[in-house]
């Protein structure tokens, strides 16, 4: 079993040759989620009490949707890890296997973040000039709920999306409870796993966010790396699939 450092250098290993298609899927993904988000602020402007709701639904179902374009990031990160053939038309996967799947598989993580997120932009909004402590202090309690069921439900369900082109037949719960499985044991590895990037993203802040770009795609491979790790030492464990 490899560990974390060999997993990173065998995950970026993979990716020579291909770090110009990885970043133009990773800016495609970012433009698409910013673009949408502006344009929802700018027809739905969160002027009122019952926009702002209106606004967060809608925000919510694009959430949703972007479940799709992260399904089809996810085959494309399979694909190069398993030295398939690899095409920047692979993202469409999303859109084509089971795109109610990889919707409904971003459900608890669009609720964590809906709730991570909305209480604050709502007393920044409306309630900011009042200064009322008691609210502020509400929604931030509220808010760090949120953050921290999004970081325990990212790690336990960080698995669902390549469960998904691996076992396409299974319903979606099935696709959690496997994911929460394979990570028994191994959330706190993954976790460091995510973590020893994050110097790196730090560093790339001063420099215009542009090494980010490279940073991204060896951590999309390095977890892509950790998903094979997971699977071929559970059918080791136990003789059979999940």
């Amino acid at each position: 079993m490899r560990t974390l450092a060999e997993l990173k250098f065998f995950s970026q290993k993979k990716l020579t040759g291909r770090y110009g298609l990885t970043i133009g899927v990773t800016l495609t993904i970012f433009a698409c989620d910013l673009l949408l988000s502006v344009l929802v602020e700018y027809i739905v402007p969160p002027k009122s009490i019952a926009l702002f709701v209106a606004y967060e639904c809608v925000i919510f179902l694009l959430d949703l949707l972007l479940g799709m374009l992260l399904s089809g990031q996810t085959y494309l990160y399979m694909n190069i890890l398993y030295d398939r053939q690899v095409a920047f038309s692979d993202l469409k996967q999303g859109f084509i296997e089971h795109p109610e799947k990889a919707m409904m598989l971003q459900l608890p993580f669009a609720v964590s973040a809906t709730i991570a997120t909305a209480p604050l932009q709502l007393y920044q909004f409306f309630f900011y000039e009042s200064r009322n402590r008691d609210l502020l202090f509400w929604c931030m309690v509220i808010a760090m709920a949120g953050l921290i069921a999004q970081i325990v439900l990212s790690l336990v369900f960080s698995q669902v999306y390549y469960l998904l082109h691996d076992f396409p037949e299974r319903r979606v719960p099935e696709l959690f409870g496997a994911s929460a499985k394979l990570m028994r044991g191994h959330i706190g590895q993954y976790f460091l796993l995510l973590a020893s990037y994050i110097p790196w993203l730090l560093i790339s802040a001063m420099l215009f966010f542009i090494p980010a770009l490279f940073i991204m795609s060896q951590m999309n491979a390095a977890q892509a790396a950790f998903y094979q790790r997971l699977m071929s030492g559970h059918d080791r464990r136990t003789g059979s699939s999940l």
